[in-house]
């Protein structure tokens, strides 16, 4: 994947990847449209190759900007339990066939309001919703290497 000026490439949650994946949602959060709905998510990814094997996000809608941020939010309306392969295809390489089987076979969860987590990943964006979302993840797949890099 091609490299942006000043952010790098990294394997996808590593130290190096979560610290240009920050700098790249500040640059963005002040073009992201309104969103859909007010929403306060928890992520929690499983199986990381990093650190303890496990990553902690949330999104706050209300917070601005179009990615998820370390740490956890209180009394969140829904936390998503996914493995790090079903995390790659949602923010990354847009596989939503991975996503779909990830939740069919229980390596994606929901805990809460589904149908909010389904209209924050896409379900019923406008026009100008969907074409952010696909600029930015672009922006992120340019700090991205699926490799070992």
């Amino acid at each position: 994947m091609a490299y942006v000026a000043g952010m790098g490439v990294h394997r996808f949650l590593s130290p190096g990847w979560v610290q240009a994946a920050m700098a790249l949602r500040d640059e963005l959060a002040s073009a992201a449209p309104d969103p859909v709905h007010m929403a306060r998510v928890n992520l929690v990814v499983t199986g990381t190759p990093f650190g303890s094997g496990e990553f902690r996000a949330s999104i706050d809608t209300q917070a601005g900007g179009p990615l998820p941020v370390p740490g956890e939010l209180d009394d969140p309306d829904a936390t998503v339990i996914l493995d790090y392969g079903a995390a790659l295809a949602a923010f990354v390489t847009d596989d939503p066939d991975m996503v779909a089987h990830s939740f069919l076979t229980g390596t994606l969860r929901v805990d809460g309001d589904l149908a909010l987590v389904l209209i924050l990943f896409g379900e019923g964006m406008t026009d100008e919703q969907a074409a952010f979302a696909r600029h930015a993840q672009t922006r992120v797949q340019a700090i991205t290497t699926l490799g070992d890099g």
